[in-house]
């Protein structure tokens, strides 16, 4: 029998390597507990390589959060306080805060906050975590 497996596949090198290369295919069909434990741990690791790498970026992005909020804030306070004295320059700035001041602050809002509020939303049962 050993003859016709080496006249088929050659050495018994090349006959370990194709069994050794079914039995490795055949595991991989199958993602057992184990291994999705362990895929995960692979996630939340380089999730926090990530955190990591990225800190420095974090105070960029607060003092642009810090700078488009304010100037949202500004704007609404300049538009309603102008309104009784300058409505005309109060809508000047009600229209300059829809052209250009309400798209970024919707995007930074949703951008800090989204991930929060999807966070705590209820999952399905049987979702994968």
């Amino acid at each position: 029998m050993k003859k016709l497996f080496a006249a088929i596949f050659g050495s018994s090198k090349n006959t370990e390597t194709i069994v050794d290369g079914a039995v490795n295919g055949i595991d991989k069909l199958f993602y057992t507990d184990e291994e999705k434990a362990e895929g995960m741990e692979k996630m939340r690791d380089w999730y926090l390589r990530y955190l990591e790498a990225s800190q420095p970026q974090n105070l960029a992005r607060r003092f642009i959060s810090v700078l488009i909020v304010g100037l949202f804030v500004l704007l609404i306070l300049a538009a309603v306080i102008a309104w009784p004295f300058m409505p005309y320059y109060s809508e000047f700035i009600f229209m300059v805060i829809e052209d250009n001041v309400a798209t970024p602050f919707a995007i930074i809002m949703g951008f800090y906050f989204a991930a929060h509020i999807a966070r705590q939303l209820p999952r399905k049962k049987g979702s994968n975590d």
